[in-house]
């Protein structure tokens, strides 16, 4: 009986020395920034220390503890000892960075002695995804802390580390990939703007907010291009209209003066007729005068062709009224105002009835005056 208690005193002391050594713990600390872009026609990249992101220590799907990053964006977080854990690092908006550590492997003899190891990482710099990037990446771990045989300390398992420093490169070398082209589209918009060329620089800004959607440059850019577009279409709107107008005045001023210039010919041919028609008119003598009961004044005044005619030509004869109405409608006829031609050929008419000439010519002017391309 005293053997068997022996025994049990020997294992509940073994038990609690070995409970007692495995109850040590990983302190791990480690720094994290926030990454922002400010992208306009070029890229301006900021960095600042991160207050209140959020750090979560998993085994599994269990979370056995959580913390948050003070004013200078530092943390620290106890690791159990002997188990496998996820250490996440988050904050709103911003792509998860996530590591293992693993607190097996250390012998018995190092944990029994008032083990207490720590380690401290380098930084993490979280970020807003840019898109059209691949962030699968980031599913993967990219740190993994592990025991170091050979002595006390936990340290970064290289394999690993490698890895995750490719995912990272391959990462950064996407977003500036994504973000130079978004900036070369507005710097390109930007040009354009500059030389009044709206149109293009609206293009190139399309062009931008395709590639990143939610980024306020391009979206207030374009407002200016549409700006410029808008009055760029005003200007030439009044341009037209200004030119239409100019156009018109000299239009109607040139009609005015082909109108005044046909009258001037018009003129100084009636004239020239009446000159010739008077010098080459017969001088009467007192033989010649026809014997009448009336005066010669009442004989040749009145209304001419035998009271038909609206003409008014007092002291002249029929054969000198016929001639100055042909004068007339011949002047009229070479300046194509058909209608006073007609009207002359039908009053020499009315002087020398059936005369040939004057018939012909009133047919002649008829025909004209019925064409559709005589105005």
């Amino acid at each position: 009986m005293e053997r068997i208690k022996s025994y049990l005193y020997c294992f509940l002391l073994i038990a609690f020395f070995n409970g007692k050594a495995q109850q040590w713990s990983l302190k791990l600390s480690s720094n994290v920034e926030l990454r922002s872009w400010i992208l306009t026609n070029k890229p301006d990249k900021k960095e600042k220390i991160l207050e209140g992101a959020k750090v979560t220590l998993y085994q599994g799907q269990n979370v056995l503890a959580n913390t948050m990053t003070d004013l200078n964006g530092d943390f620290v977080i106890d690791v159990p000892a002997g188990g496998d854990f996820i250490l996440t690092v988050s904050y709103e908006g911003c792509n998860t960075k996530r590591f293992v550590v693993s607190t097996n492997g250390v012998p018995e003899n190092v944990a029994k002695d008032n083990y207490k190891p720590t380690i401290s990482i380098g930084g993490f710099v979280l970020s807003k995804p840019i898109s059209g990037v691949d962030y699968i990446g980031l599913n993967e771990p990219l740190v993994k802390v592990e025991y170091k045989s050979g002595g006390q300390n936990f340290d970064k398992n290289d394999d690993v580390t490698r890895k995750g420093l490719s995912i990272i490169s391959n990462i950064t070398e996407a977003e500036n990939t994504v973000i130079n082209k978004f900036c070369n589209n507005n710097k390109l918009g930007d040009d354009a703007l500059n030389k009044k060329n709206c149109e293009l620089a609206k293009e190139y800004y399309n062009k931008a907010i395709k590639i990143l959607p939610d980024e306020k440059y391009p979206q207030e850019r374009i407002k200016l291009a549409e700006g410029c577009i808008e009055s760029k279409k005003a200007k030439q709107e009044d341009a037209a209209a200004q030119k239409a107008a100019e156009e018109k005045l000299s239009l109607e001023k040139a009609e005015k003066a082909r109108i005044a210039k046909e009258n001037a010919t018009f003129k100084k041919e009636t004239k020239a007729t009446k000159q010739s028609t008077v010098a080459t008119a017969p001088t009467k003598t007192k033989t010649e005068t026809p014997v009448t009961d009336k005066p010669v004044e009442a004989v040749t005044q009145g209304q001419i062709g035998g009271g038909r005619s609206k003409y008014k030509v007092p002291g002249k004869m029929p054969a000198d009224q016929y001639k100055e109405f042909m004068a007339n409608g011949n002047n009229y006829f070479k300046t194509k105002r058909y209608k006073e031609a007609k009207d002359n050929y039908l009053e020499a008419l009315k002087v020398k009835e059936k005369d040939p000439i004057a018939t012909s010519k009133i047919a002649e002017c008829e025909k004209l005056i019925n064409t559709p391309q005589v105005k």
